[in-house]
């Protein structure tokens, strides 16, 4: 499933948002599940103590909300810290795995679903850095891997080299364009945990317009304005609205 042309509205900056833009991108035919999303408000959500994540030290927090389990559509939205609130500073339609999200602690290698839980984002790759403040590995022509073959040390870790047939090549999936541009979802690898074999691998936010393997997609001028923002540390929050909200 394709989007149309993406919408992006750019709206005056709050002060408190430190001259941040404000940024409101909507697909012309944006889901249903898009629409109910955004009306829980989980910028508000967060800074009421209603979400069941909380965010510790981030600055910056994702959110990539779908309406139900087995739903791939998802609203993405980014919340900035305001003193003691959080502001939206972007909205707009995403993607996640084919099977849409597991339940919290039932993700597994192969299985087309996305983690539910609170991650922290420490890295970013691609052909180019977009201006982001995490740390930036720019992929090359060929070599990059990352691990997902159950059993090898290099499990959910990035390695250079040949990379083995169930191994994810980071270099051609760039080439082929979802790569080109993306950060790593700290899921089942540290800081966040110990890696925990055949739990899954390979998390990542990255470029698309369609479901995918068990990551969260978003049009590109989408992720690079979400990039432009992060720092180590800040986190996305990923699942069902009830899996992250309390009533």
């Amino acid at each position: 499933m394709r989007w149309g042309a993406m919408r992006v509205t750019v709206l005056s900056s709050a002060a408190a948002l430190s001259s941040a833009a404000v940024l409101v991108a909507a697909g012309v035919h944006a889901p249903q599940a898009l629409a109910r999303e955004r009306a829980e408000d989980p910028c508000r959500a967060l800074g009421q103590g209603k979400t069941r994540y909380e965010p510790g030290a981030a600055r910056h927090v994702v959110f990539a909300v779908a309406a139900q389990y087995g739903t791939t559509e998802v609203a993405v939205t980014e919340c900035v810290r305001a003193g003691r609130s959080w502001k939206t500073l972007l909205t707009a339609p995403g993607h996640v795995g084919r099977n849409g999200y597991a339940e919290p602690g039932a993700k597994r290698e192969g299985d087309g679903r996305s983690p539910t839980g609170s991650y922290s984002l420490t890295q970013a790759f691609g052909e180019g850095d977009p201006g982001t403040r995490l740390p930036y590995r720019t992929l090359r022509e060929g070599g990059d891997c990352w691990g997902s073959t159950i059993g090898d040390r290099r499990y959910n870790r990035y390695y250079r080299g040949t990379c083995l047939p169930a191994d994810e090549n980071l270099s051609k999936i760039m080439q082929d364009g979802p790569y080109r541009q993306g950060v790593v979802i700290n899921y089942n690898r540290p800081p966040d945990s110990p890696v925990v074999q055949g739990n899954g691998s390979a998390i990542f936010m990255h470029v698309g317009a369609g479901r995918t393997a068990g990551c969260v997609s978003m049009e590109r001028s989408v992720l690079e304005a979400v990039m432009r923002t992060l720092r180590p540390h800040d986190r996305i929050m990923m699942g069902t609205s009830r899996a992250l909200f309390r009533p």
